[in-house]
């Protein structure tokens, strides 16, 4: 039996598909069908799947899901162009049945880390300092109780004093507040 070469990048690729893609690939079939334009089902998730394949590397994808719905999707409206002649209610269902990228857009990113900011600067002067050495510069605790001049023990404790203050602020009516 011949093991798979680490260096081919065919089996590498195929081995990101079937974690990434393959798992999806129920939910484009069912995007197609409600769209229900006039494309074979099959050929399109075929040709999506060939695509992928045909890539030289796969490493730029950072949401595997979310680039196998919109390459489907792509591939849908390709056809519909080649066609020529697009029915009207098509392309209104089109418009009404985009795929949903559940990833939250920049807005809600730079609102997030807003919050959480405004969150950490609102810790109590030394929690606040700690929690900033270990969580965001990645100082071990031994590391920062030597920067600050105190124990491991007072480090550890407010660590988690922050992460329980952190946790009910940022809980407290579903959000951040």
């Amino acid at each position: 039996m011949l093991l798979p070469d680490p260096d081919d990048r065919s089996d590498a690729i195929a081995e990101w598909v079937s974690v990434e893609i393959l798992p999806h690939e129920r939910e484009a079939r069912r995007w197609l069908t409600r769209s229900r334009l006039p494309v074979e089902t099959d050929d399109i998730i075929q040709e999506a799947y060939a695509r992928i394949a045909a890539l030289d590397s796969v490493s730029h994808i950072r949401n595997g899901r979310g680039y196998f719905l919109a390459t489907v999707r792509s591939l849908a409206l390709q056809h519909l162009r080649r066609t020529k002649i697009i029915r009207m209610d098509y392309l209104a269902d089109l418009a009404l049945s985009q795929i949903g990228d559940d990833r939250p857009g920049p807005e809600a990113i730079v609102w997030s880390r807003h919050e959480i900011q405004r969150l950490i600067l609102s810790l109590p002067e030394r929690c606040r300092d700690i929690f900033h050495l270990c969580r965001i510069k990645g100082y071990t605790q031994k590391e920062a109780a030597e920067a600050l001049g105190i124990s491991e023990n007072v480090v550890e404790k407010q660590i988690a004093r922050a992460m329980e203050i952190l946790t009910v602020r940022f809980s407290r009516d579903g959000d951040a507040s």
